[in-house]
């Protein structure tokens, strides 16, 4: 497409722009095979003979079966504001010019391929930015939310008297069903040792229970998760989440510690779940069913399966259990060379 002519490749179409009054875009529809575009014309001059003298209709419509109507309208829209025949010094002779000039074909072969390749993107990108203004709609509506919860908490702390301690608890237990908290943040409490030791305050407050249901020791990337989870919006980094940990160790009167295994992983447990206690109940377990693997463990324990493998490997560092790495996998024993003697 010129600035004054439109080109096709089986057929020409020569249009002068100057009596184009108007475009309409018409979408792709179920009932339709593919997008339209019309073109509203003004009447031709009485010199101006083309191969058909007069016509019943004042428009052409152009239909788009395989797609591209958007890029086709948009470029017929900009040759159109450009108004290059108006600049023209003779309109005959730049004409001529113009129409001797080479013929832009429709894109075929590969240039057709990255053509459709990027219309998909094109689409999938509006696509994209849609869902997120959806997704921001519905974070300022979570906003809302967490604002209503510490209004209603506040008026629970300043009406203690005339609320009923069951009531209290029920209101909060459908917070933290619903997921909302009043997280530490350091808009709150700045980025010093403060934020960490009150976010350290916060994990014992999230993490104790659910440490005592899993034997007392939870592994930091479910941690990391956990925390999060109850967070809501406020998420924490993982360097802050290492930080309040380590500021949660150094308190003396603390119940969870972090603990690094041998082999560099790190967990969080409850300081009365000491390491002997945990070989104790590992070679336990393994004594029991007369062997054990990971997963196996993992699963009668309720925790995860590197954690399991932590133990068996902590309770194997102290000569309680004996390994056999086989084709099958790797499995524990009872250590019988100890039992024995």
């Amino acid at each position: 497409m010129t600035s004054m002519n439109c080109s096709f490749q089986d057929r020409r179409l020569i249009l002068h722009h100057s009596l184009v009054k108007s475009t309409e875009k018409h979408h792709k529809s179920m009932f339709s095979r593919g997008g339209k575009i019309i073109v509203r014309l003004e009447p031709a001059p009485p010199n101006n003979v083309g191969p058909q003298r007069t016509s019943q209709f004042n428009y052409i419509r152009f239909v788009f079966r395989n797609g591209g109507e958007e890029e086709f309208h948009k470029k017929y829209e900009e040759a159109l504001k450009r108004k290059t025949w108006q600049r023209s010094s003779s309109g005959s002779s730049s004409g001529g010019s113009r129409t001797s000039q080479g013929i832009q074909m429709r894109p075929v072969g590969i240039a057709g391929l990255e053509k459709r390749l990027a219309e998909n993107h094109q689409r999938t990108h509006e696509t994209i930015s849609q869902a997120f203004e959806d997704m921001s709609r519905l974070m300022e509506t979570a906003r809302d939310m967490v604002s209503l919860s510490k209004s209603i908490a506040e008026k629970l702390r300043s009406r203690r008297g005339e609320i009923t301690e069951d009531e209290t608890i029920a209101f909060k237990s459908y917070l933290l069903s619903l997921g909302v908290s009043d997280p530490v943040t350091k808009s709150a409490y700045g980025s010093g040792a403060v934020y960490f030791e009150k976010l350290g305050e916060e994990l014992c407050t999230v993490l104790l229970e659910p440490l005592k249901e899993c034997g007392g020791m939870m592994a930091l990337p479910e941690v990391y998760c956990r925390v999060n989870r109850a967070r809501g919006l406020e998420l924490l980094s993982p360097e802050d989440l290492l930080n309040a940990c380590q500021a949660l160790s150094r308190k003396p009167n603390s119940p969870m510690e972090l603990h690094r295994f041998a082999t560099g992983v790190i967990v969080l447990q409850l300081k009365t779940a000491s390491v002997e206690s945990m070989v104790e109940a590992t070679a336990e377990f393994v004594k029991k069913n007369g062997s054990a693997t990971a997963s196996q463990l993992a699963a009668n324990q309720g925790i995860t399966v590197i954690l399991a493998k932590e133990r068996l490997l902590a309770a194997e560092e102290q000569a309680v259990l004996c390994r056999d790495d086989s084709t099958e996998g790797l499995k524990f024993y009872p250590n019988r060379f100890l039992i024995d003697v």
